[in-house]
């Protein structure tokens, strides 16, 4: 592709970057002020969690970037997919961490990424409660509030003992089929930590952590992270997916400081579950 067939994409984005992170900013204050008050929460048909804060969080993202993208589509947790379209769809997660949101604790977000033909090039992950907006997308970098975040790897495979790699919950294992993989992690190296949802994602983008190991994951979950991480240095492994329809679709990762990707493949059964 031309430099010239190239900018008219690379405007788009610059565009939708900048009213991604304006429309945060109203999403956090909205959050932020419902966060302080009681607020109403309920198991949905899965029996995951939701409150209202999602419902109006998803609506107030969905309205305002219909209003400036006419023609980009739709997909969110909490809301039907909406002007589906191959080019350029915006993914929405209202609150991840609902679990997290319901017990107040501070470590939940707002997740957003845009498609180009179904593939991530834009991200933003938003923790409303610690004031930081992870941000950025293909040819623009990675961004946390104002300081560029790129993601230094380690020297070499001894170094690789003093990092902190993040594990989801072992549920999400459990429900991916590869508990042995959770397992193995705890056996085989003595710093690891349950970050939770997108918490532990920008703590992977950021560097702060050696690598994040995430299993049973929807799109919503890990489109921003899969730009963001790419922009910031970093790598990202897809172990498993499942499922076609892109919605619906199943994700089984882990990313962070390439080294430290490459020995959890190789070391943590995971070069196992690539070949199933």
């Amino acid at each position: 592709m031309s430099a010239a067939e190239k900018l008219p994409i690379e405007a788009t984005l610059r565009d939708a970057l900048a009213k991604a992170r304006e429309v945060l900013g109203s999403t956090r204050a909205l959050i932020n002020d419902a966060f302080s008050r009681e607020f109403e929460y309920h198991r949905k048909s899965d029996q995951t969690w939701v409150t209202e804060i999602d419902l109006a969080a998803e609506r107030m993202l969905r309205q305002r970037l219909a209003a400036a993208f006419p023609d980009h589509g739709f997909i969110g947790e909490e809301f039907a997919e909406q002007n589906r379209v191959e080019e350029f769809t915006w993914v929405i997660d209202p609150i991840d961490g609902t679990m997290s949101l319901r017990h107040r604790i501070p470590l939940f977000g707002t997740i957003l990424a845009l498609l180009h033909d179904e593939k991530p090039v834009l991200g933003l992950i938003d923790l409303p409660q610690l004031g930081r907006l992870y941000s950025g997308g293909a040819g623009l970098g990675a961004w946390c509030n104002e300081r560029r975040v790129v993601i230094q790897d380690v020297a070499n495979d001894d170094q690789i003992k003093s990092e902190i790699i993040s594990a989801a919950d072992r549920s999400q294992y459990v429900a991916a089929g590869a508990p042995e993989a959770f397992d193995g992690l705890m056996q085989r190296h003595a710093h690891v930590r349950t970050y939770s949802d997108c918490f532990g994602h920008a703590l992977a983008i950021e560097g702060a952590i050696g690598a994040a190991i995430d299993f049973d994951l929807r799109i919503w979950d890990i489109a921003a992270s899969q730009a963001l991480i790419a922009e910031a240095g970093g790598k990202m492994v897809s172990v498993r997916e499942r499922g076609e329809d892109l919605a619906n679709r199943r994700y089984d990762v882990v990313f962070g400081k390439p080294r430290v990707v490459d020995w959890l493949i190789s070391t943590v059964a995971l070069d196992r579950l690539l070949a199933r």
